[in-house]
């Protein structure tokens, strides 16, 4: 493909205004992850939603605008900063409300239809990077040598949800503490702090490639996960380099060789003790002829006692034969 086609495409993506299409894919994707949460959650209060709409509705915003909410907080600023901005506040409670309470609940049946929910979870991933991307370079104007503040506000910026979602339980009654994105970080997380980084390696030079080429493989990169997880649930390309460099980085040499030397001790056992046992399994089976052979004698012995003192065999006919 020609390189300057895609550089065009990329610089393009760059500059997409975010308001209001890919903000609204944002907001409904997070108030139906709210839903779920709440139908997997909270089985104390039935009818949640029906009995505690401002709970609902505040644990909705908090999510729909937490990258925002913990980057002004993080950087000294106020944490509901954005929420002067009337029209993206609108926006999102109007998607809140037809995804929780649309007639026959059309829009929540029409988010889980698969080619709809791949549109819309495209729009999110490229609102996701625009973010990220967005908060490597306002951070770097407030902190330029700061180089941690940055990829944390830049990471923040596009997973801001996933962590805040232990306060947003807790806001809707639920306190799950066991359940929080620090113990268990889910790809999204991990996606968001490389493309933080990768951001910012380019920024400083260390990375020697067009920029626009950057940002377009990093939202493929979202793209593509966000289809392969809408088929297959759970999906996380890094967890076998996860596997591996955990094994050699954070455990013991000594705990890592007495390991390999247990399990092939144990291979070794199982492969002698399967070797004794196969003589015993062959000579095992000339005991299943001892009917046969039990039968055999028992015609011998008739035939003998059919045998008269003088040598000479009856035969079936009662007949003395010579």
């Amino acid at each position: 493909m020609n390189k300057e086609l895609l550089i065009n495409v990329s610089s393009q993506l760059s500059h997409l205004r975010m308001y209001p299409i890919f903000d609204s894919c944002h907001y409904l994707l997070t108030a139906l992850l709210v839903r779920d949460d709440i139908q997997q959650h909270q089985i104390g209060t039935q009818n949640f939603t029906r009995r505690h709409p401002f709970s609902c509705w505040l644990s909705t915003m908090l999510l729909c605008f937490s990258g925002s909410i913990l980057s002004n907080f993080l950087l000294g600023g106020s944490p509901i900063k954005d929420f002067a901005h009337h029209q993206h506040l609108l926006l999102a409670t109007i998607c809140w409300y037809l995804v929780f309470y649309s007639p026959f609940d059309t829009i929540a049946r029409l988010l889980r239809f698969v080619p709809i929910k791949i549109v819309v979870g495209v729009g999110k991933e490229i609102q996701r990077t625009k973010k990220i991307f967005d908060g490597i370079h306002s951070t770097l104007a407030i902190h330029p040598d700061g180089y941690v503040i940055v990829v944390l506000i830049g990471a923040l910026k596009g997973c801001g949800g996933s962590v805040m979602s232990s306060i947003d339980r807790f806001i809707r009654g639920v306190w799950l503490p066991s359940q929080n994105e620090f113990l268990f970080p889910t790809f999204a997380t991990k996606a968001c702090f490389i493309s933080a980084i990768v951001f910012l390696l380019e920024h400083l030079g260390l990375i020697q490639f067009q920029r626009e080429l950057i940002y377009l493989c990093i939202v493929s990169m979202f793209i593509y996960v966000r289809i392969i997880t809408t088929f297959f649930k759970q999906y996380d390309p890094l967890m076998p380099f996860e596997n591996v460099s955990s094994g050699i980085l954070f455990n013991s040499w000594s705990e890592t060789v007495s390991d390999a030397y247990r399990r092939a001790t144990a291979a070794s056992t199982l492969t002698t003790t399967n070797n004794i046992s196969a003589p015993q399994q062959v000579t095992a089976i000339p005991a299943a002829l001892t009917p046969l052979t039990a039968q055999t004698t028992t015609l011998m012995s008739s035939k003998k006692e059919a045998s008269n003192n003088d040598g000479q065999t009856k035969g079936l006919d009662g007949k003395k034969r010579d």
